[in-house]
């Protein structure tokens, strides 16, 4: 058997009971039943042992039995009830035959059925043909536990008798599942081990109501037919499994004699179907209910939890051939989830029609972590077909729903609830549903927890519905596989009716009304009175409640804003406690409490919550006592009732429109902004999606100015919005990166009276700014926040600032915004170049690419010098930079263009880098680099003659522009402090130029130089970091010349000048140009030369310069008296 435990915690709706402990030797194993029985009697809990040792004269080990308890707490008050002793070896054996594995009430006065479904009947004991068959059978007692009539009680073995075999009744297995109709006048028997397991039910009349009702063919029914005993009308799926089965006898003379044959499920055999559902479990679990498909009319139902592999169950009526006709079959879902496991027939909603709950302890779904399902189905009037179940489900592994039963009406609301176990949920539960008008209420009422109570296995076993203490609340018996049953009485349910008023309701705050004192105080008035079922139930009830206000602004961490006044000193400000007795039903007492608001609050517009929360005073443990009998248990409040009730006191609001609500139009815009050192704060440069750029290598202090506006949106309809805002606040939420530093005015003051003050977290992560309590109509309010970059890395990309604005006004489009930025690391690296000399020249004759084999022999020559200027760390740090230089090494046809000679990279003193790919990829001669150079100038020539105007044009060769071909040469840049200096010598391939260009003014030759960086970091930026170095091109002189005009083209030329000066000299003659007048001449000096003779010239050269200097004339000057100079020789 087991014991009956207390628990220790509240009375809820059920608790466990102080009275009922109870400790027995037997064990309850698997098949433990359970079943409360009350009438004239003291009340009795009986309580199914299958595995209780034999007595001794049943002579076995174990053979289970049925034992009774008083409602008293002493363990040795349990006795085993005296039947099935004694036993007949020759016929049957006891041993492990799990009496008690089923045990049921009618009810008061009624009897109690219990079964042993392993019962073996004999035949043939100790010879070679001996037979054991496991029927099963079952014993029907009266209400004191004894055998008074014998047509009534006694043995009920309904397969004895029949062919035998497993494929017929050898295994029937009857009692596995009993029950009694609800109309007391029959009693119902599962038998799954019949037909191959496809199952039985067996409804048989007890003769005693048959008397009553004075009719004699009632029965017995079964589902295969009680005279047909034909398999095929058992309606459960057929999914056999179990193949053919051959018995011989190995002691005989011929051991291959066939003895038995299971029939092949192929075969048509009388009493056989052709599909031969075998392995259904019909019979594992069996009820009944008047309602199910008729009104008021009696039909039976069954559970086959291996039907189909998923399970399903029967609904059966009885038809004039004494069989069970099937009216609606309900299959399982999923596959092994033993659906009809257990079942429960209950009026749920109380409409007249029964419905039904269906256990499949085996369902589970894994990621869900469910582990058992109890389907509900709320009977549709009948029509089983449209029925829709609701799913309840448990905890993994809990096994929910492997016991199932009506809990009868707990709190007495006219609908009857439902109890389902889960044994191997913790140290297992029982979950009770509440029973509603829409059906059942998912949200269970009450868990009742083993672990409480000292028991593991909880839950293993439910008989309910059975009011033991007669306080019109029905009781839950609760069974386990731990030795131990529990039983939990329903406590009588009282509702509360309550009404909270609040004096005045609207506070103003310009009016002190305090009686006693200066202040603004407020009036609480709580009313209590209740109700109970029965209406008998009148005991005098006290209340503990508590006041509380402001409970969601507290539960925000804001202070509260009023102080209960008398209050007790353990109370703190915010609550005033107390207790008031409510003498009877119906009766209405009042209590009262007075609070006063606190000085300086800054919420007045939202309004003062004051919450009522109560409850019953003694509702706690049940009183412990020693008597016989069960002590009352204390009232509890309905668990459908809400035990607390809200009031609210407004405030008279000021600065609002005409409706008393203030609706604000707070405005929000905001820009990145920096500075250095003292100077104004300017924005931050944008991208082209609009975004701002913060650049790490020049801004210093960096801010977000903040200007906030509250103004009608629409001037045309002022009273729209724009009213006052009450606690205007914003609220910043910065990056890591970017914290809060400071706050700073704009322009050295705000807009509004009193500068803005933020208050920032420890970390400045999250800065909140008072904008103004309240925020008037038309202000507006704008200030910077200061930010901290100490947290940028090379690794940030980008910053946001979330920006919500707040206030208590009506504004519901106040989302939060997100200020953005975007970093950037500009790394201070410039590119220049030179080309030495800027202006070349080609010329000569026309060499073949072959014929070249020295320097000297391509043309003229030119240097790149290419600097890499670095202002800032070293680059060793930011990854690996290269110096890449496109060369026009070649025209689109493939000629040469510019011949690379030689690239040299000179990062620091000392610190060479060549380039790739290698230059002077002909492997011509080089010459020292101070013989290569060559002149700026063209040689000079005596004189020049242009080439016709429309022959003359320019030409520029650039890769960027694919008038050239470039080669890349890419020079790594090793860590470099301050500067790299790129050094690249090359010649103009003459030849190509003469054959190209000869016709152009001049070519203008570019070289590009840019420098690029490989990194992990992807916001780094160069500035100046490419460049581009011209050098112009002409064409020389002397080649000019000879190729330009042809001799007779010259020749005519000379002939027609000098006509054209003949005949202007004969026109001046004719004209006596060239006739003179006679004048006497001027005294005028004059000069004597002597012309120094050639031998005595000295000649001079400078020894560097190789030119020569001549000396100069010499000359006397002398005046004589008639005026001439006479000059003579120094």
């Amino acid at each position: 058997m087991g014991r009956v435990q207390r628990g220790g915690s509240e009375c809820a709706m059920l608790a466990a009971s102080e009275q009922c402990t109870h400790l027995c030797t037997a064990v309850i194993l698997e098949g433990g039943s359970l079943a409360l029985i009350w009438g004239s009697h003291p009340c009795r809990l009986l309580v199914g042992a299958p595995q209780a040792p034999a007595l001794p004269s049943q002579a076995a080990n174990r053979t289970g039995g049925l034992f009774a308890c008083p409602l008293t707490p002493e363990p040795s008050d349990c006795w085993r009830v005296p039947i099935d002793e004694g036993v007949d070896l020759q016929r049957e054996s006891k041993e492990n035959q799990w009496l008690g594995v089923s045990v049921k009430s009618q009810g008061a006065g009624g009897k109690i059925v219990t079964c042993a479904h392993r019962y073996e009947a004999r035949n043939r004991v100790r010879q070679p043909l001996e037979t054991r068959d496991v029927i099963g059978r079952c014993f029907v007692l009266s209400q004191d536990l004894q055998v008074h009539d014998e047509l009534d009680g006694g043995e009920w073995k309904f397969c004895e008798g029949r062919p035998q075999g497993h494929d017929r009744f050898g295994f029937c297995q009857q009692g596995l599942a009993a029950a009694f109709s609800p109309d007391q006048h029959y009693v119902l028997f599962g038998a799954p081990g019949t037909y191959n397991w496809k199952g039985n039910m067996r409804v048989e009349l007890l003769n005693q109501s048959s008397l009553d009702l004075l009719r004699y063919d009632d029965g017995p029914y079964e589902a295969g037919g009680e005279k047909d005993q034909d398999p095929s009308l058992i309606p459960v799926p057929a999914n056999s499994y179990f193949g053919l089965l051959f018995v011989t006898n190995i002691d005989s003379s011929d051991p291959d004699q066939l003895v038995y044959k299971s029939p092949d499920p192929n075969e048509k055999v009388p009493g056989a179907a052709g599909d031969v559902p075998q392995n259904s479990y019909l019979g594992f679990s069996v009820d009944s209910g008047a309602g199910l498909t008729r009104r008021r009319e009696l039909s039976f139902v069954s559970g086959a939890p291996r039907a189909n592999h998923t399970g399903a169950v029967v609904i059966l009526r009885r038809d004039s051939a004494q069989r069970l006709v099937p009216e609606a079959v309900l299959p399982g879902e999923q596959l092994t989830s033993a659906f009809g496991y257990a079942l429960a027939v209950l009026d749920l909603n109380s409409d007249g029609w029964m419905d039904l709950v269906v256990g499949a302890p085996h369902f589970f779904e894994r990621q869900a972590e469910i582990g058992g399902a109890a389907y509900v189905y709320i009977n549709p009037a009948g029509h089983w077909d449209a029925a829709t179940p609701l799913r309840l489900t448990g905890t993994h592994g809990s096994m929910f729903g492997i016991a199932l039963g009506s809990a009868g009406d707990l709190n007495l609301d006219g609908f009857e609830d439902l109890a389902v176990g889960a044994p191997f949920d913790g140290a297992g539960k029982v979950y009770i549903y509440h029973g509603s008008k829409l059906g059942i209420v998912v949200k269970p009422a009450q868990v009742l927890d083993g672990e409480g109570v000292g028991v593991t296995t909880f839950g293993y076993a439910l008989s309910g519905g059975v009011d033991v203490d007669g306080n019109l609340y029905p009781d839950l018996l609760v069974g386990s596989l731990s030795d131990a049953v529990v039983l939990y009485r329903a406590c009588p349910v009282v509702y509360i009716s309550r009404n909270v008023s609040l004096i005045p309701a609207n506070i103003d705050l310009e009016q002190n009304n305090c009686q006693h004192h200066e202040g603004i105080c407020v009036d609480v008035q709580a009313c209590f009175s209740y109700t109970a079922t029965p209406a008998s139930y009148s005991p005098p009830l006290v209340l503990e409640y508590v006041f509380d206000a402001d409970t969601e602004r507290r539960r925000l961490g804001h202070p509260p804003r009023v102080t209960f006044l008398g209050r007790r000193p353990s109370d703190p400000e915010h609550q005033f406690s107390n207790t008031v007795e409510l003498p009877r039903q119906h009766t209405r007492t009042c209590t009262a409490a007075t609070f006063q608001l606190q000085d300086s609050i800054r919420d007045k517009l939202r309004p003062i919550a004051v919450t009522l929360a109560y409850g019953i005073q003694g509702a706690g443990t049940p009183r412990h006592s020693r008597s016989a009998t069960l002590p009352p248990l204390p009232p509890v409040l309905s668990p459908q009732q809400p035990s607390s009730h809200r009031a609210e006191v407004h405030f008279l609001k000021q600065g609002c429109g005409d409706d008393k609500i203030c609706q604000s139009n707070l405005q929000l815009r905001f820009q990145f902004c920096t500075r250095l050192g003292d100077s104004d704060f300017l924005p931050l440069p944008k991208g082209a999606d609009g975004t701002a750029i913060f650049a790490m290598s020049d801004q210093k202090d960096v801010a977000l100015e903040i200007h906030v506006t509250n103004e009608p949106s629409d001037p045309t309809e002022p009273q729209r919005d724009g009213d006052d805002a009450h606690e205007a606040a914003l609220t910043a939420r910065f990056p890591q990166e970017l914290p809060y530093s400071a706050v700073r005015p704009y322009d050295g003051r705000t807009a509004t009276d009193k500068p803005v003050v933020c208050l920032a977290n420890q970390n400045g992560s999250q800065v909140e700014c008072e904008l103004g309590n309240p925020m008037k109509r038309g202000a507006q309010v704008r200030f910077y926040l200061i930010l901290s970059t100490l947290g940028i890395t090379l690794q940030t990309t980008d910053l946001a600032v979330e920006l919500a604005l707040s206030t208590i006004s009506e504004q519901p489009d106040l989302e939060p915004v997100v200020a953005r930025a975007r970093v950037v690391i500009e790394l201070p690296l410039s590119v220049t170049g030179v080309a030495v000399p800027p202006r070349l020249f080609f010329g000569g004759t026309v060499r073949g690419e072959s014929a070249v084999r020295r320097e000297s022999q391509v043309g003229s020559a030119v240097i790149f010098e290419v600097t890499v200027s670095n202002r800032g760390p070293s680059l060793k740090t930011l990854g690996s930079a290269f110096l890449t230089l496109l060369w026009p090494h070649e025209l689109s046809n493939g000629k040469w263009l510019l011949y690379p000679l030689q690239l040299e990279l000179v990062a620091a003193p000392g610190l060479r880098t060549m380039c790739s790919p290698a230059a002077n990829p002909l492997r011509l001669a080089l010459e020292p680099p101070g013989e290569a150079e060559v002149s700026e100038e063209p040689p000079m020539a005596s004189w020049w003659v242009p080439a016709p105007a429309e022959r003359r044009k320019n030409v520029t060769l650039d890769c960027a522009q694919g008038t050239a071909r470039c080669v890349a040469f890419r020079c790594p840049l090793y860590s470099f402090e301050r500067s790299a200096v790129l050094t690249a010598r090359g010649r103009l391939w003459n030849s190509t130029f003469l054959e190209e260009y000869l016709d152009v003014t001049s070519v203008e030759l570019i070289v590009r130089a840019s420098v690029s960086v490989t990194s992990s970091i992807k916001n780094l930026v160069l500035k100046d970091a490419s460049t581009q170095i011209p050098v112009t091109i002409y064409l020389d002189p002397g080649v000019a010349v000879a190729g330009g005009v042809p001799w007779w083209v010259i020749l005519l030329a000379v002939l027609a000048g000098i006509l054209v000066l003949a005949l202007l000299i004969f026109i001046l003659w004719k004209l006596g140009f060239f006739r003179r007048a006679r004048y006497v001449p001027p005294a005028v000096p004059q000069y004597h030369a002597v012309k120094i003779p050639r031998e005595e010239r000295q000649q001079y050269r400078e020894e560097k310069m190789g030119t020569i200097q001549r000396k100069e004339w010499a000359v006397n000057w002398s005046e004589p008296s008639d005026g001439h100079v006479t000059p003579s020789s120094a």
